[in-house]
């Protein structure tokens, strides 16, 4: 059992290391921000994946998946927000210093929400929960800590992965002082975006 559960820990580390759309918001965010402020986008996602995770764990996953047309209807809602999103930062104009933190101050319920948003529209994370859960359960023992322990190891990774990812950004933000090379940067980041949305749409 401890053997299964430290392959799911580096299985878990692995997966949420690959850079996705959570990681690329907690990179654009910190870097524009800072990490504390980035800090409200991780929690968005973290509150978003254990609500997936539990989902999933509870069997409203599998039903998710046996019907196409949900399904489906989640990956349209999830392709239409990343776009959103792409198309929002592609056009967010040159920030100063000063304005940047006023802004971040007002703003930490929209990024929370932002980072919540891009993790709870995209339904590959039920998918992944579903196959993978069941690979590491034991059906002889007591389900709901067994559940419990999986979610939290993975969401706790997580949400240490993203922070890794923040406070890395943070540091390579003296970089991006100059409004051109912000502007490319804003282009970079929301076709990042723009191309996830769309990959999430026609990928099967």
């Amino acid at each position: 059992m401890i053997n299964d559960y430290l392959a799911y820990i580096i299985l878990a580390i692995t997966v949420t290391a690959v850079p996705g759309p959570a990681v690329i918001l907690t990179i654009k965010n910190s870097l524009q921000y800072g990490y504390k402020v980035s800090m409200a986008n991780i929690f968005g996602n973290f509150l978003a994946m254990i609500i997936l995770a539990s989902i999933s764990a509870i069997g409203l996953g599998a039903i998710i998946l046996a019907s196409e047309t949900i399904f489906y209807a989640m990956k349209i809602l999830g392709c239409i927000y990343l776009v959103y999103l792409g198309i929002k930062v592609w056009t967010s104009p040159y920030k100063n210093e000063e304005r940047t933190t006023k802004i971040a101050e007002k703003g930490l319920i929209t990024i929370f929400k932002e980072g919540f948003f891009v993790g709870i529209s995209n339904p590959k994370a039920i998918v992944f929960f579903v196959a993978l859960f069941p690979q590491f359960i034991d059906p002889t023992r007591e389900y709901f800590l067994q559940f419990t322990t999986l979610i939290l190891t993975i969401e706790g990774i997580s949400f240490f992965v993203l922070l890794i990812y923040a406070l890395l950004a943070f540091k390579f933000a003296k970089y991006l002082t100059k409004e051109k090379t912000i502007k490319q940067f804003n282009k970079i980041t929301g076709g990042i975006f723009i191309g996830f949305g769309v990959a999430l749409l026609y990928k099967n």
